[in-house]
């Protein structure tokens, strides 16, 4: 794009920008104005019944998980610790022949460790769906009696002011 066409653009920018700053007052003026509220979703997740049975599952899959790459983790340290007491009576073909298995096991339990991280991050984003699922209901039904028309999960704003979260409410009726 030339130095002409970048100036054109940035001056009709600046002339409309008034127009759609009006058009964006305008619409939420014409729907009787704009109530925004706040849901803590992690509050959600940590404090209803239903999220923390999610999580106690969701924690025990973890462990478990943990447990098997810790259980491949001490059998590669094991192997280590024994291809250095044994290196002074080795062959050096049968040495780099041991490395080369122990490099092997590394590459291995690598491997390992990205697919349970992957396996992990695709859990904890099913429990959020799943709670979402059973919470956007009670959500829908609180917004609607305090006359909101926009929930917005926490993480996603940098402030709101404590009399615009939903959170305990929605708490409250989570089973």
């Amino acid at each position: 794009m030339t130095k002409t066409s970048n100036v054109i653009l940035l001056g009709a920018a600046v002339l409309l920008s008034p127009f759609f700053i009006d058009f964006a007052r305008g619409a939420v003026a014409a729907s009787g104005g704009m109530k925004v509220a706040v849901i803590d979703l992690d509050r959600t997740l940590q404090e209803t019944p239903a999220g923390k049975r999610a999580s106690t599952a969701f924690e025990k899959g973890r462990l478990a998980k943990q447990t098997e790459l810790d259980k491949k983790q001490k059998e590669l340290q094991r192997m280590g610790a024994d291809l250095d007491k044994q290196k002074a009576v080795l062959k050096p073909d049968v040495e780099a022949a041991k490395r080369g298995e122990l490099e092997k096991k590394f590459v291995e339990l690598q491997e390992l460790y990205v697919k349970l991280e992957r396996e992990l991050a695709g859990d904890r984003q099913k429990l959020i769906t799943d709670i979402l699922k059973k919470a956007s209901p009670i959500i829908e039904e609180v917004a609607q009696a305090e006359g909101v028309t926009l929930v917005v999960d926490r993480s996603a704003v940098i402030f709101a002011d404590k009399s615009v979260d939903l959170t305990d409410k929605v708490n409250a009726r989570m089973k």
